[in-house]
């Protein structure tokens, strides 16, 4: 084996360590920044399901509010306190024959 070769053979082992030592190193950065990442967006899931269950909550109450504000007791009391509405008298009970408005539709 010549001096050249030898010189050449341990300058492609040199050269192989030093891409080697370069790979480790930008694998070991690639893990670290991969796991930056799965917490980030680890982060945000978690904020995200937060905010889903509060509003889920909020959700819950409103309906129960919208059934309160609708409650039939409630439309009758304001009838009645409010608008000064009563129930009518037999007397007072008109019956409508929907079939006579019908000649007046087709105009």
């Amino acid at each position: 084996m010549n001096i050249i070769e030898y010189k050449i053979h341990v300058r492609l082992n040199v050269m192989g360590l030093v891409f080697l030592w370069l790979l480790v190193v930008f694998s070991a950065t690639s893990v670290a920044y991969v796991e930056h990442l799965c917490r980030h967006y680890y982060e945000k899931i978690s904020k995200s399901e937060r905010t889903n269950n509060r509003l889920q909550a909020n959700y819950g109450r409103l309906i129960l509010e919208l059934s309160t504000w609708g409650s039939l007791p409630r439309v009758e009391a304001i009838a009645t306190n409010e608008l000064n509405m009563r129930t009518p008298m037999g007397d007072e009970i008109i019956i409508v024959d929907p079939m006579s408005f019908r000649d007046f539709s087709s105009d």
